[in-house]
């Protein structure tokens, strides 16, 4: 149903997500947009340049109104939080249609820096490096995106599907496994490569932030 004739920003963007939710990312258009609101198409270039602008306003939207755990609780443990925030961001996705495609190509690409701030101070002060507290944050978003796009637009619904015409006890045995990971569940899935980053970080942190003077790991001394 046509919105009244509002065309401000957040008019726009508003209606933009529900076009998305309805139609997905390739059928997001300026004309869609435009119909959704009920005014001509050049009406909404008074708000916006271009859709790639456009389709960045949206990515902040989503992110504003549903990536709600981006800052950490004073003396959260790091790796609590980068979990909280790894979840957050995916139900972001989750919460409109090909989510994880438009924050991966519309997404901003400069934090908020007051945000920037708290979450890398928090693991500074947990023993990480500044540089390696970036590339943890990097690491888990980069993860989570990776994930969620894959749950959204694989083929069978990311559920693993195996080549038919085997019947051996090796291929009859990954059959019962990959139907075992299937019924466990793509929420189940993602936490377990939480849970395995969250251990990588952790051991990184305690071998790349060793004193300088220190025994490197695994030297025969």
């Amino acid at each position: 149903m046509p919105h009244p004739k509002r065309t401000d920003l957040p008019a726009i963007v508003a209606a933009a997500i529900e076009v998305l939710d309805e139609r997905g990312l390739d059928g997001l258009s300026m004309y869609a947009i435009a119909a959704r609101i009920g005014v001509r198409q050049p009406a909404l270039y008074h708000h916006v340049g271009d859709k790639e602008e456009l389709l960045a306003a949206v990515a902040a939207e989503v992110l504003d109104r549903w990536h709600t755990d981006r800052l950490p609780v004073e003396g959260e443990p790091w790796a609590d939080f980068l979990t909280r925030n790894a979840r957050s961001l995916r139900r972001a996705m989750l919460s409109v249609r090909d989510g994880a495609r438009l924050i991966a190509a519309a997404g901003p690409r400069s934090p908020d820096l007051d945000n920037a701030i708290a979450q890398t101070s928090l693991l500074e002060a947990q023993g990480f490096s500044g540089p390696n507290a970036v590339l943890a944050f990097i690491t888990m978003a980069r993860y989570t995106i990776g994930a969620t796009l894959e749950e959204q637009t694989a083929r069978d619904g990311a559920a693993i599907v195996l080549p038919p015409g085997r019947s051996d006890e090796a291929a009859a045995h990954l059959a019962h496994v990959a139907g075992q990971v299937n019924a466990l569940g793509p929420d189940h899935e993602f936490e377990v490569g939480l849970t395995a980053l969250r251990h990588g970080l952790a051991r990184l942190r305690d071998v790349l932030e060793e004193p300088a003077n220190a025994t490197p790991p695994h030297a025969d001394v």
